[in-house]
């Protein structure tokens, strides 16, 4: 997936046709009185040209109720309601700002295009039906899967439900986190691995390639925070 690992300005398009297959729609612009930044417009308009999902548990604002405050359009949420993301309304490729809703928002070291590109990659992954998991994964079982996988070059989301690191491989994208789950004392970091691909045999690889590691298969994700139904009408 090298449209992953040097980034252009077709990187998300490249990534929803290896991802989801070629679009089987046309494309439905925002209606032009909306407020949104190009990079936005453009976004929305390519997404729609799929009738896979494209977001699973975060998403974008309806256009017909975006919103500034303090001088930044808040267009993305995640699932909880809890966090929120905004972009100020000047420049080709604003810098995105973050905030836990209620407190002062901060920068979130991407330009609009590349926050765009993340969530798409990440919820993509989420949002895949072809999925294995594994809890407590010791760091040197970790370090030993991802050796000569190479991470996608974008900083983690400072929201906790979104701040898995992404690791691209050439048929797969590998989250990690560190646990939290486990409350067995220990010295040791270990760590929450999902691996997801766009079909089955990817999975049945990493699996069999990767027997110390006690993974769990996924079947289709089912969202439980950002419903589909929230989409705006023309992503639906």
């Amino acid at each position: 997936m090298e449209e992953l690992l040097s980034i252009s300005d077709d990187s998300v398009e490249r990534f929803l046709r290896r991802w989801h297959g070629a679009p089987d729609r046309p494309a439905r612009p925002v209606p032009e009185g909306a407020p949104l930044p190009d990079r936005l417009r453009a976004w929305f308009a390519l997404t729609s040209r799929w009738s896979a999902e494209v977001v699973a548990v975060s998403g974008p604002v309806d256009p017909s109720e975006l919103v500034e405050e303090a001088g930044k359009l808040v267009f993305w949420v995640d699932g909880q309601g809890s966090w929120e993301w905004g972009v100020p309304l000047s420049g080709d490729d604003p810098p995105v700002f973050g905030r836990e809703v209620g407190t002062d928002w901060a920068p979130v070291e991407e330009s609009l295009s590349e926050f765009l590109l993340h969530v798409t990659v990440l919820e993509s992954a989420i949002g895949s039906p072809h999925q294995c998991c594994a809890h407590g994964v010791p760091a040197a079982r970790l370090n030993e899967m991802i050796s000569d996988v190479p991470a996608l070059p974008l900083p983690a989301s400072p929201c906790p439900s979104m701040d898995a690191r992404i690791f691209v491989g050439p048929d797969t994208l590998v989250q990690v986190s560190e646990s939290v789950s486990d409350l067995t004392p220990s010295q040791e970091r270990t760590f929450d691995v999902t691996v997801s691909a766009a079909g089955r045999t990817p999975i049945d690889e990493v699996v069999d390639g990767h027997p110390e590691i006690p993974w769990k298969r996924h079947t289709a994700f089912v969202p439980q925070g950002f419903s589909p139904d929230d989409l705006p009408g023309f992503l639906r």
